[in-house]
C-alpha cells in the first residue's frame, strides 16, 4: 500500500530551482551554511535529516558532476548538493541522472520501499542503494516512528519533523558576491526571525 502520509520521506514534487546564489569562494567548503539551508537541512538523495542524528562528519558537501569530471570548477555552487556521507561515499564519482528523485519520478511505500516510476529514477535509487533490505527497514522504521509520534508525542514530532536550532544566519555571510541576493530573506533564518517559519516541514 501506498502510504498517504510517508512525511519524513516526502521528495520535492519537481525540481525545484535554487533560491541562492553565492558565488566566489574559492573553497568548496564555505558553501556549507548556504547548502544546508537551500536543501533543507536533510540529504537529498535518502532525506535523511540533521536532527535525526549526529551532524558533525555526517553530511557532505557532493559535486553532483564528479570533481574528476569537471576539475576546472570544484567551488561551483549549482554543482554542489548537500548530502549524507553514506550517500556521498555510494555515488562516488558516478554520473547519476539530473533530477529525478521527485515526487513525480518515485513511490515511496508505507513498508519502507522506494521505487522509481521512470528509467532515470530506477537506475539512480539503484546506484544509491536506497533500496536495498537495510535501506529499505531503516527507511519503515523512521516512517513508525514519525506516525507514533505525531500521533501521541506533539512535542516529539516537532523535534522529529522541525528545523534544527542554528539555523544559518546567512545575511552574516560574505560572500564575494551573490546572483541571487533576494534568496536571504527566503532562508530559514530570516523567516524564523519574521516569525513566519513553521514548526514542522516536509522539504
Amino acid at each position: 500500500m501506498v502510504n498517504s502520509d510517508i512525511g519524513p520521506f516526502t521528495y520535492r514534487p519537481d525540481a525545484a530551482a535554487r533560491r541562492h546564489g553565492p558565488d566566489g569562494y574559492g573553497d568548496y567548503r564555505s558553501y556549507r551554511p548556504w547548502l544546508r539551508d537551500e536543501f533543507s537541512f536533510r540529504c537529498v538523495y535518502c532525506l535523511i535529516r540533521e536532527r535525526w542524528g549526529h551532524v558533525t562528519g555526517q553530511f557532505d558537501l557532493d559535486h553532483f558532476v564528479p570533481q574528476v569530471r569537471d576539475p576546472e570548477q570544484p567551488a561551483k555552487y549549482e554543482n554542489l548538493i548537500y548530502a549524507c556521507h553514506a550517500c556521498n561515499l555510494r555515488k562516488g564519482d558516478q554520473n547519476l541522472p539530473d533530477a529525478v528523485l521527485t515526487s513525480e519520478n518515485v513511490r515511496v511505500y508505507e513498508d519502507g520501499r522506494i521505487v522509481g516510476l521512470t528509467p532515470d529514477a530506477e537506475r539512480t535509487i539503484r546506484l544509491l542503494w536506497l533500496n536495498t533490505p537495510q535501506t529499505i527497514q531503516w527507511r519503515r522504521i523512521w516512517i513508525r516512528n514519525v506516525q507514533l509520534a505525531r500521533d501521541y508525542d506533539e512535542e516529539h514530532f516537532r523535534q522529529l519533523m522541525g528545523y534544527p536550532d542554528d539555523l544559518p544566519d546567512l545575511s552574516r555571510l560574505a560572500a564575494p558576491s551573490n546572483s541571487r541576493p533576494d534568496g536571504i530573506q527566503q532562508s530559514c533564518h530570516a523567516r524564523r526571525e519574521r516569525g513566519e517559519l513553521p514548526d514542522t516541514y516536509l522539504y
